[in-house]
């Protein structure tokens, strides 16, 4: 679970139009370990990734945050580490981006300040992210995936979008 502790020390190949395009607004894909290096979406020196969910809150044209979900195996675990991507409404640069940790390493981490706690609120979601379980298939929306309990960090994107929606 992270604690909205933050490595930047890592930034993505995709740019906003490039992750539009692997994953649309609140939908995830699921790509093998391999693709995803292939798609610089992996840091190289991160070993042992055998899959990679990447998913996309809100829309393209409001502020929306890009996840990829990085499943390595840890002896017998499944160790979890998500990838952010923040685009605020109208910008095609990030403005948020890296690995969110669920411990703090000295001199790799930051703690997201409360700014950049809104930023990724207004976009839908949570510094959160996690998988109680790998998806069953390779695409779909993240609404199936939270319906089967499969995803957190997520619910308040759904809640958010709804508020967002009825205000109008």
């Amino acid at each position: 679970m992270a604690k909205n502790k933050l490595s930047r020390n890592f930034k993505a190949k995709p740019d906003k139009d490039m992750w539009a395009t692997i994953c649309p607004p609140m939908e995830y894909r699921v790509i093998t370990g391999e693709k995803a290096y292939e798609l610089g979406i992996v840091p190289a020196g991160m070993t042992g990734v055998n899959s990679v969910a990447i998913g996309a809150s809100g829309s393209t044209a409001d502020t929306i945050m890009y996840f990829a979900n990085y499943f390595r195996i840890d002896k017998t675990e499944i160790d979890q580490e998500p990838y952010i991507e923040l685009y605020e409404s109208g910008l095609t640069q990030s403005s948020i981006y890296g690995i969110l940790h669920h411990a703090d390493f000295s001199g790799r981490t930051e703690t997201l300040d409360n700014s950049q706690l809104l930023k990724i609120a207004a976009s839908g979601s949570t510094t959160d992210i996690q998988f109680t379980a790998k998806p069953d298939k390779n695409e779909g929306t993240l609404n199936e995936l939270r319906s089967q309990n499969k995803i957190f960090g997520f619910d308040y994107a759904y809640g958010q979008g709804m508020k967002k929606k009825d205000d109008k």
